[in-house]
């Protein structure tokens, strides 16, 4: 007990020493005027520097805590355009590789990321967004001896896999052969070429023997619109007049042909209808023929005829093949409807109903 009372003692002397140095640097009303100032001036200047020092410390705790941290949000499956944005609010850089996929349909599409989402980082780091550029290639199959029907069928078949990569160019090049009506001849490109973007198919089509014969059906007696719906039907070339009816005459039905019933006739031949104007129309109707000379084509176009009732509602009325020339086809439609002729989907010419004077 001895020894530690003397150790106390021994520390207890220098201490009292220190303060008393201490507070003889203090300014004191026993001092000068010029030694108070002295001391002042220098316990400011040891004041400021502690304070610069203990800012500095402040300032380098916090640069070296870092950024804030942040979750990294899931942009797989998203657009590039959307996924730069989500990484933008979230204060985060992307890093961007692009790479081929196995389907074109991806192409621009995020397909992985790194860090993976919903990991914590700091704000301001590097994702990075692997971008699909598309397939790397396409082979086309061969479509030679297909019918055109059944391919139009295919291919929509693969719009989920292959989005729009290829389609039929149209008007679609149709010739005489020996092949039935409707068989591929040729395509380009050739198969198996590769493709990486889309592609239209350039085909020749069968439009069977040239020396083919139909056997003319009897439309006498036959209403007008029937008429019309099965020489569409068989792809005829057709043109159609109206005439009053005689006493002994049904209205609205056909009453003279040619070529005549149950002869046989080239496919090609026109087939002209002469039919009786309908009886009983509805007020504020028109019956009337739509007769407008088409261009030639060299081989048939698809021909559509929409009509706009005067309130503006649009509806299909015919749809068929034409080679050009006089299309001639009968009309009963509300006064002001405008018809629509659209050749191979592109409007060409517009027809107003009116009554005639």
């Amino acid at each position: 007990m001895a020894y530690g009372g003397s150790k106390d003692r021994f520390l207890e002397e220098p201490m009292k020493n220190f303060m008393a140095k201490l507070r003889s640097l203090l300014p004191r009303e026993s001092d000068s005027p010029e030694h108070r100032y002295f001391k002042t001036v220098i316990f400011l200047a040891l004041g400021t520097i502690v304070l610069m020092l203990l800012a500095g410390f402040v300032t380098f705790m916090v640069t070296i805590r870092g950024p804030e941290q942040t979750m990294v949000p899931n942009v797989v499956g998203n657009d590039l355009e959307n996924a730069l944005v989500s990484l933008q609010e979230k204060e985060l850089y992307p890093h961007i590789q692009l790479r081929y996929s196995s389907t074109p349909a991806d192409k621009g599409t995020v397909l992985e990321q790194d860090p993976n989402p919903g990991a914590i980082v700091k704000a301001k780091s590097k994702i990075v967004l692997r971008v699909s550029k598309g397939s790397i290639i396409e082979r086309i199959d061969n479509y030679v001896g297909w019918n055109i029907e059944d391919l139009e069928i295919h291919l929509k078949s693969l719009v989920s896999v292959h989005g729009p990569m290829l389609s039929i160019k149209e008007p679609v090049q149709r010739i005489f052969n020996e092949l039935s009506e409707g068989t591929i001849i040729s395509q380009s490109p050739e198969p198996g070429t590769e493709i990486t973007s889309q592609t239209a198919l350039e085909l020749v089509v069968s439009r069977g023997p040239q020396t083919g014969t139909i056997l003319v059906r009897d439309y006498t007696d036959m209403p007008y619109i029937e008429a019309v719906e099965s020489l569409i039907r068989q792809n005829i070339y057709f043109t159609v007049s109206a005439r009053d009816a005689d006493e002994n005459e049904k209205a609205g039905i056909v009453v003279s042909q040619n070529p005549a019933p149950d002869s046989d006739v080239p496919r090609e031949s026109l087939h002209q209808l002469v039919i009786t104007r309908p009886e009983d129309i509805p007020e504020g109707h028109v019956f009337g023929i739509l007769e407008k000379s088409l261009p030639n084509y060299s081989i048939p176009a698809n021909i559509t005829i929409d009509a706009v009732s005067p309130e503006g509602v649009r509806e299909t009325r015919l749809e068929l093949r034409h080679k050009g020339g006089l299309l001639s086809v009968p009309y009963l439609e509300p006064e002001n409807t405008v018809l629509l002729i659209l050749i191979e989907g592109t409007e060409r010419i517009r027809f107003t109903v009116k009554k005639e004077e």
